[in-house]
């Protein structure tokens, strides 16, 4: 039932649960008695190992793992927007306050230096001013517009009337790449489920639109790429896009393009919680 699904998602993510399935799917992998043809890839492997390592108890008359304390610290630094010294200062305190032995970093290079694994990579595309083109792949080296013929780099007076370029980009796009979030659904054995759930997944109600996949446009899909329709794993996703200026017209020249990409294999009340997003930002 739609309810048992929403709470069944509600208690695990209040539990927490989501890295200790992890190791243990991890755990299987690797030590089950029958072999297993395939590894993690590295991102996963590092991933795997980061969260094993940081499963540590802080100090021995504790059961809060040290990425767990770690998580909490960060959660306040963000929520309060303390700086690198007052976060450092915090750690140093409660590094104090804890019993010899324990392994809580002592600033925030240690903190962050952990939690690299966890972390989502992001491209910075160097762009034409005016918006003609990207400078990758055959413009890759390029540093002019090809089509207005802007300066890719920001230009300054040389001193003999003329500009020279220096190595700072007038506009960059940054890419958050939806692909290594959507693998990260299937690092789990249950979120790896859920990903089939359109295709496997009990209807409670057949005779009600419950999910996108109960539609004409699905299946629709499905007679086209029939062979794509055979492997419920395969990801169908949804886009919606557009621009924003948050800051108003007049103040700095930001320009927001946020572009969501919703997963829709997951079963309801777990499909829009899950939502992943690329955040793409033009910076002049």
């Amino acid at each position: 039932m739609r309810d048992e699904v929403v709470r069944e998602r509600i208690e695990a993510l209040d539990d927490d649960a989501g890295v200790a399935d992890m190791l243990d799917d991890y755990h299987q992998a690797h030590f089950n008695e029958e072999p297993r043809e395939e590894e993690p890839e590295p991102t996963a492997k590092a991933y795997y190992d980061m969260s094993s390592a940081a499963q540590q108890p802080l100090h021995e008359d504790t059961n809060v793992s040290q990425l767990d304390a770690i998580a909490r610290l960060m959660a306040i630094k963000s929520q309060f927007s303390l700086g690198r010294d007052a976060f450092d200062l915090m750690l140093t305190v409660f590094g104090s306050l804890l019993p010899g032995g324990h392994i809580l970093p002592k600033n925030m290079y240690e903190a962050q230096k952990l939690l690299r694994a966890l972390k989502m990579p992001y491209e910075q595309i160097h762009t034409c001013p005016k918006g003609c083109i990207l400078f990758r792949k055959d413009y890759a080296e390029a540093k002019y517009c090809p089509k207005c013929e802007s300066s890719r780099f920001v230009e300054v007076d040389s001193g003999d009337g003329h500009k020279r370029q220096t190595t700072i980009a007038v506009k960059i796009l940054r890419y958050l790449p939806f692909i290594p979030r959507i693998q990260r659904l299937y690092m789990t054995e249950k979120s790896a489920k859920q990903m089939t759930w359109h295709k496997n997944g009990c209807r409670y109600n057949p005779d009600k639109l419950v999910h996108p996949s109960d539609g004409e446009s699905w299946t629709h899909f499905d007679s086209c790429y029939v062979e794509k329709a055979v492997e419920a794993g395969n990801v169908r996703v949804a886009l919606a896009t557009d621009s924003f200026q948050p800051y108003g017209m007049n103040s700095a020249p930001y320009t927001y393009w946020p572009m969501f990409v919703i997963p829709l294999n997951l079963p309801p009340g777990v499909l829009y919680p899950k939502t992943e997003h690329i955040l793409i930002i033009d910076n002049t």
